[in-house]
């Protein structure tokens, strides 16, 4: 007999208009946590000791009923395997890092002790646990040291899925001398009998395996010298599975270890999709990606591609150290010349009302242009690469707003082409150097650089307040709040801040930093401002600003917020620097 349900019951509320609310306050239930913020679908970062290591990993729950648990191992130099790539997969996804005592251990041994992978396997049935999932629901990813370590746990703990991307074969041979393998794995000395066991780690569990009915998808290229030196000695034992699947990626962009997975990975994100979802695919042993290239075609159509009118200048990196601008690119001609590879030289253009400034860039060399700029056929653009040369302070340069271009010459082709310089990322680098404030700004639509005043507006809109501003030991200590109402300043780079003196020697600027300190901003609020501007404040620092260059005498002292496109100044007092004896 079930009792029926029966509703709390709550005071009546008084017959007065404005009570109810009020009375009804006292008798509501406390705030519960929200499911919908409880089920955040990211990787959680954590550390759990099972048996005798801490074993450090991320988790991703799944989203939406896709039960099946994605266990990822990481190839030497990524700290958790295949980076974003998995973010469309939907099913649970475990991470785990190989760190151990402070070193690598190939997932199999540190320092020659193989209880590592008891741990890393106590970590997966705790979390097949959690999940509560099969083997058969587990899938088993990883490249390169990775897709070593998919191999040995589906082949030892007996995991039905596996996918690996250019494992090694011998463990041993690839670990000695190898700086993040060599000794965390073989022990100090790397001698040859500790090779020799680990070398023979993958040959034995495939000796040992009775259960052939597995699904086994390998990766692998003839681009990668690790097809001949390690992958193709997996083949023979494994393909006595019933569903054993090799996948062998021929691209003329494939030239390097690495480069097998990037161009592969639509075709691993595939069967990773259908394995978490229950359905293996049978693909048998196949060969992908676009093979050889005629080489009479590919000469037509990159010499075609030379002779459009057509350059490429894409920013990579771009920093103001000590006032100078730093540069780091991409340009070149696209295409080839009839008569093979020709010289380039590379020279960075600022123009102003049909004004232009030309300094000159040096060529770098880039070793993997092919990939990103490839356009139907393989070109090598192997010295594509520019940097600036020197120091570019743009002294001399008047002030202004100027176009940014560059302008490539392949003399012995007769050629000379400008582009302007783009970047993919949005840039913004801002610095201020004597009487002036330099801006590098832009993105996908190109790049200027701007010379104004160090010292902009006096806007009564802002707000400001100095808390301190003194000379000790020809040492300036200030700091103080300065924010724009309206425009939040709720992280370091909302604005940049300089310190300003000026006096008959001329303008002076030096870079404050930006500091958090809401227990001092948030008095100088307007009522009802719903805006963040906690990072709103200025300080020299502890240390202050070593003036001791400046020549004597009385300044005024003055604080410039450089904000978006504006410049705000405002006056913090004045100073008298006296004569160092």
């Amino acid at each position: 007999m079930t009792t029926p349900y029966t509703p709390p019951e709550y005071p009546r509320p008084s017959t007065r208009p404005e009570s109810p609310h009020a009375v009804m306050k006292n008798f509501l239930p406390a705030l519960s946590p929200n499911y919908a913020t409880e089920r955040v679908r990211a990787y959680k970062e954590s550390v759990e000791v099972h048996g005798k290591w801490p074993v450090e990993f991320q988790f991703r729950p799944a989203q939406g009923d896709h039960r099946h648990l994605l266990v990822v191992f990481s190839s030497v130099g990524s700290k958790y395997g295949f980076g974003n790539a998995l973010e469309s997969v939907k099913c649970n996804i475990l991470r785990i890092r190989d760190h151990f005592d402070g070193g690598a251990s190939y997932y199999v041994a540190r320092n020659m002790d193989f209880s590592v992978t008891d741990s890393i396997q106590a970590l997966i049935e705790d979390y097949m646990r959690r999940l509560r999932v099969t083997r058969d629901e587990v899938t088993l990813l990883g490249a390169s040291k990775g897709g070593s370590a998919a191999l040995y746990y589906g082949l030892k703990y007996d995991y039905k899925n596996i996918v690996a991307s250019t494992p090694q074969y011998f463990l041993g041979s690839y670990s000695k001398g190898h700086g993040q393998l060599g000794d965390a794995v073989l022990g100090e000395g790397q001698s040859d009998e500790n090779v020799a066991v680990m070398d023979a780690v993958m040959r034995d569990l495939l000796e040992k395996d009775t259960d052939l009915k597995r699904n086994i998808y390998v990766v692998s290229s003839p681009g990668d010298y690790q097809y001949e030196q390690e992958v193709k000695h997996y083949l023979p034992a494994l393909r006595e599975y019933e569903n054993f699947n090799f996948l062998f990626v021929e691209s003329p962009t494939v030239r390097r270890h690495d480069e097998v997975v990037r161009q592969a990975l639509p075709s691993i994100l595939s069967i990773v999709y259908s394995l978490t979802e229950g359905a293996a695919p049978r693909w048998g042993e196949v060969r992908t990606g676009t093979g050889s290239e005629d080489p009479e075609a590919a000469a037509e159509y990159l010499t075609e591609l030379r002779k459009r009118n057509t350059a490429l200048a894409a920013l990579n990196r771009a920093e103001f150290t000590d006032g100078h601008l730093q540069l780091k690119g991409h340009a070149f001609l696209p295409g080839v010349s009839p008569d093979g590879p020709t010289a380039e030289t590379k020279r960075l253009v600022l123009e102003k009302d049909g004004e232009t400034w030309v300094y000159p860039l040096e060529t770098t060399k880039e070793i993997r242009l092919y990939r990103d700029y490839f356009d139907e056929y393989f070109c090598e653009y192997a010295m594509g690469g520019f940097t600036t040369q020197g120091d570019l302070a743009f002294t001399e340069l008047p002030r202004g707003a100027y176009d940014v271009s560059v302008c490539i010459t392949s003399k012995d082709e007769g050629i000379e082409r400008r582009t302007r310089l783009i970047s993919q990322n949005a840039v913004d680098r801002r610095q201020a150097r004597g009487d002036s404030e330099l801006l590098f700004r832009g993105g996908k639509g190109g790049l200027r650089l701007v010379k104004r005043s160090i010292i902009g507006i006096d806007s009564g809109g802002v707000c400001f307040a100095v808390e301190k501003a003194e000379v000790r030991d020809r040492r300036i200590h200030a700091e103080g709040v300065f924010f724009l109402p309206g425009r939040n300043a709720d992280r370091d780079a909302h604005a940049a801040y300089y310190l300003v003196l000026q006096g008959k020697s001329g303008c002076h600027s030096f870079p404050l930093r930006v500091q958090k300190n809401p227990d001092a901003v948030r008095p100088h609020k307007h009522p009802g401002d719903l805006g963040t501007y906690d990072s709103g404040y200025f300080s020299t620092g502890a240390e202050g600003v070593d003036v001791a260059d400046i020549p004597a005498g009385k300044y005024s002292l003055l604080v410039s917020m450089s904000a978006g496109g504006a410049l705000f100044t405002k006056k913090a007092g004045k100073v008298t620097l006296k004569k160092i004896r």
